[in-house]
Parts: structure tokens; sequence; C-alpha cells
């Protein structure tokens, strides 16, 4: 059984690739030719380069396919918002057709739950409205469901939609990498009073959920929310890395009105000086941090068989294993490119 995973280069992507192998499966993994270009594949991955919107290259990809997981996306929420149209609406579109096309049995759209707004001010489902937040990536990942919901009922297009809570795990370097870091420096900021949940997903537990999502006939036309419905507190996460770390947790706060304020301010600011770099605090993050997000996965538990393995206890020690290994071999790379002399 062949299953193509987009975006496999990535953080999910490569977690679900590497499940799919554990699994006996036959994972054929799109990757993009020129952004991932160092990237290796793992031993019995049939690995294809295309860019999303090469018709002919993607079709190619999709021969023989009975899965297609969805992964590649652009993430983040800060850059042109045409670049995030042409990857997650119109590129969404186009690997959706070809999957048709090729006759895919089931087609498995990883969105986000940011299609609810980072902050849902208690709890959600997947019957809770959609909601944009002021930023292309939130907006993009909206229009993408939009769009998948016109074509399950006006063309019956196979399609299951997962909503991944907020990944985390080994490999991520968007965000966990980044905390631990600023844990250890000393610079991270509790975002509120910190007694506010966030919706936690670790990565492998994830990968399963759209492992699930991709067998159970019952899936088709679906939406699942994805994540670890264990009640945990910023507080808590951030201090579990701390303790990890063997450092202390986070002592500094902003209030999480006038980081909001302080986030529209520098976006702003940003926008009107044409920067192309990210402004230092956005209001993408500090909801994420600070809002109350708690998430119900009572349908994928009862649909899918969905069962979050992975604590955020555990979660955060593998995590920390991880970016310990990650700085320890950048070390050594610096250390082993210090005294090398170039010829030119």
């Amino acid at each position: 059984m062949t299953d193509l995973v987009t975006g496999a280069a990535g953080f999910l992507g490569s977690h679900l690739t590497a499940l799919l192998l554990a699994r006996g499966r036959q994972p054929r993994a799109l990757i993009h030719p020129v952004r991932d270009a160092g990237w290796e594949a793992l031993p019995g991955v049939d690995v294809h380069r295309a860019d999303i919107a090469d018709g002919a290259a993607v079709a190619s990809a999709m021969a023989g396919v009975d899965c297609v997981f969805h992964c590649a996306a652009r993430t983040g929420p800060w850059g042109p918002p045409a670049e995030y149209r042409r990857v997650n609406v119109a590129g969404l579109e186009s690997m959706v057709r070809a999957a048709m096309a090729a006759g895919v049995r089931r087609f498995v759209h990883v969105s986000s739950i940011t299609v609810h707004g980072n902050d849902v001010h208690g709890a959600a489902d997947e019957e809770s409205p959609l909601r944009c937040e002021p930023n292309p990536y939130s907006q993009s990942k909206v229009a993408g469901e939009l769009l998948l919901r016109r074509m399950i009922k006006d063309e019956a297009a196979p399609v299951t939609i997962v909503r991944p809570g907020w990944i985390y795990g080994p490999g991520d370097t968007a965000s966990f990498g980044r905390f631990a870091t600023m844990i250890t420096n000393g610079q991270m900021i509790v975002v509120g009073a910190g007694q506010n949940h966030i919706p936690l997903a670790y990565v492998d537990d994830v990968a399963e959920g759209m492992l699930l999502a991709g067998q159970a006939w019952q899936a088709a036309s679906r939406v699942y929310l994805l994540l670890n419905d264990e009640p945990v507190t910023q507080r808590e996460f951030l201090a579990a890395i701390a303790a990890e770390l063997g450092v202390a947790p986070p002592a500094r706060r902003i209030p999480y009105r006038v980081g909001l304020i302080a986030g529209g301010v520098a976006e702003t600011t940003w926008k009107l000086t044409g920067r192309e770099q990210a402004p230092p605090v956005m209001r993408y993050g500090l909801r994420l941090l600070g809002g109350e997000n708690r998430f119900s996965i009572g349908r994928a538990r009862c649909e899918l068989g969905f069962s979050p393995a992975i604590g955020y206890a555990e979660g955060v020690r593998r995590g920390i294993a991880w970016y310990r290994e990650a700085r320890a071999g950048a070390r050594q790379d610096d250390g082993n490119t210090a005294g090398t002399v170039i010829m030119t």
C-alpha cells in the first residue's frame, strides 16, 4: 500500500513518514526541490521532488497512491499573503484535484486549530465557528477549509480534515527549541498569569491520529481535532521545560492585553516600514501561549479510536533530550570547522 506524504521533510511530515515505515507501509515523499535539497530520506522511502504547483510532477507522484497525507503548507504568521494563498489554497486545490484524477481513496489534509482563532476564550470542538486571525497563515488555513467543504459537497472529494493542536516534540525548532533556549538564557516571559490552558499535541500522537484518519471508513468527509486533552497550563508547560533543563522557571511576565497591544503595534510598524523579517513579538504567538484554549477530542476518540499516548511531562522529557543532542551536535560542528582553512 503506497501513501504519499507531502512536506515529508518537515517536522510533522518526517515523523509521519517514519511511522508509516514502522507500520510496514510504503511511504512516498513529496518534497520541495530547492528548499529541501539537502534532506535525506529514510531507507525505503520513494522520494519525489516537486513544487505542489507543478501539475505534471504532482500527477506522477500520485500514480498508484492509496492515501495522501497533505502536510505541506506555508506556515508562520508573517510573510507575503499571496504566497500563503498560492500554497495553502491554490496549491491545496490542485493537490486534491490531482488525487481525484489518480483515483486516490483518501486525502488527509492537515489544517490547524488556528482556524478557530488562537484564543477560543474557553473550550471548542470541531463544530465551533471558524474565525480568521489578522495574519495570512490563519486566513489561508480558513480559506483552505472552506474550499475543501465546497469540494466535498459539490464534487465528492475524498477528503478528511485534521486540525492538530500546538505540535511539539523532537525536531521542533519553531517553538519548543526556541522556548528551551530562551528559558536556558533567562529570557522567557510568561504571558498573562500563566494559568491559561494551552492546546498541546505531541508530534507522534498527531502522526498516529492522521494514520487513523486515513484508514477509518467513517472518517470520509469528516473533521477531527488531534491533540492531547490533558489539561496543561502555560506555567506548567514552561516549568516542566525548565525542570528538565535544570534551570529556574520563567519569573517575568507581561499582562496578556498589554502584550496583544504591543504585538499589534509591532506588526503595524513592521508593515509600514516594509520589513521582511517578522517582528520580535506578534499577536499570533501571544494568543496561542496566553489564551484560554481547551479542545474536546471526543469525536476523534469515538470515530477513530484516537488516544493520545504521550503526556506533556514525557513529551517535554523527549523534547529536551533531542534539544540537548542537537545543541551538542551544533557545538561539535562548530569545533570541527573552527580550524578549517578555506582555499580559494
